[in-house]
């Protein structure tokens, strides 16, 4: 399963959007589309091993909905 499949299964595009935004708006802006992947590579990265150490194959999709949701929160909290 692709980072893109677990993101659109729990529903939290939009939460991680909020984040790529918040993201973006403490570096200034977006100024081009190299800067906006430059920037937005790292969180995905940064998500992708939160969830493979933290998420299990017998969990429910709420479950790992919690472990995505936290993790935003977290991060969208280290900027503020």
């Amino acid at each position: 399963m692709t980072l893109e499949n677990i993101i659109d299964l729990t529903g939290e595009m939009e939460h991680l959007n909020e984040l790529v935004m918040l993201s973006l708006d403490k570096k200034g802006g977006f100024t081009t589309p190299e800067a906006y992947f430059a920037l937005v590579q790292p969180v995905l990265d940064l998500l992708e091993v939160e969830i493979r150490i933290r998420c299990q194959r017998c969990m429910s999709k709420n479950e790992m909905k919690l472990i995505i949701q936290d993790w935003i929160d977290e991060e969208i909290r280290a900027l503020r």
